[in-house]
């Protein structure tokens, strides 16, 4: 990975509530790491309860059959992976958001991998209460996921940061940097490297050539145009 991939938690700096600072080259101590993620996963099961508060009162009152409800995050966030505390990066850790819905009508439960993005939870919604929209939508709704959440779906997740475009499909992520005059390319296999720790874009060169119209589809140039 390039430089340009990692940061140096400066958010995370910024609190002035720790033990230690978070830099690429010091990282935190394990001790230090294990009271960060604690504290983490406090804020997790704390947010947990509350959720099922929502949904006891919603079942008390009798909405809970005529009610959607959607629990949703706008991001992810590093717990010392690359030696980074927090979100602004390109990888799955820091793009990958919650995302929860109930809906009364659907059948599907349990978990469901597939790629979907934030765009699509309002055409998810307008399809789930039966509105007709009239105009055209970035998003495409994934009601049918809600109904069978192992269905082919070949869904495909933009994300965007001020020196680059990500796409995240169901087998890789290809991400293109725009630090200087060469754009640089990152590649991951998701089968077999999860995690993102092993760019393999310098030996993955047809690979790379057939997700780029993917990578295309961003519309990075009007992005960068507008980039601060």
């Amino acid at each position: 990975m390039n430089k340009a991939s990692l940061h140096g938690s400066n958010e995370f700096g910024s609190y002035k509530l720790g033990d230690e600072d978070a830099t690429l080259e010091h990282p935190v101590s394990e001790a230090y790491a294990r009271k960060l993620r604690h504290a983490y996963f406090a804020c997790v099961s704390y947010s947990d309860a509350q959720i099922g508060k929502l949904l006891d009162e919603l079942d008390r009152l009798g909405l809970g059959e005529n009610t959607i409800v959607v629990v949703w995050g706008d991001h992810g966030w590093h717990l010392g992976d690359f030696h980074i505390w927090g979100k602004h990066t390109m990888f799955d850790w820091a793009l990958r958001s919650t995302l929860i819905v109930k809906a009364p009508q659907a059948k599907g439960k349990g978990d469901c991998s597939q790629i979907v993005s934030s765009v699509d939870i309002y055409p998810t919604l307008m399809e789930l209460c039966g509105v007709k929209t009239g105009y055209p939508l970035d998003g495409r709704s994934f009601a049918p996921l809600l109904e069978k959440p192992a269905r082919k779906w070949n869904g495909a997740a933009y994300s965007y940061w001020n020196h680059g475009v990500t796409v995240r499909n169901d087998k890789y992520r290809i991400t293109k940097y725009f630090n200087n005059e060469q754009p640089e390319i990152e590649l991951y296999i998701h089968q077999t490297d999860p995690y993102e720790k092993q760019n393999v874009a310098g030996g993955e060169t047809k690979k790379v050539k057939q997700l780029m119209p993917l990578l295309e589809k961003a519309n990075t140039k009007i992005y960068l145009e507008k980039a601060p």
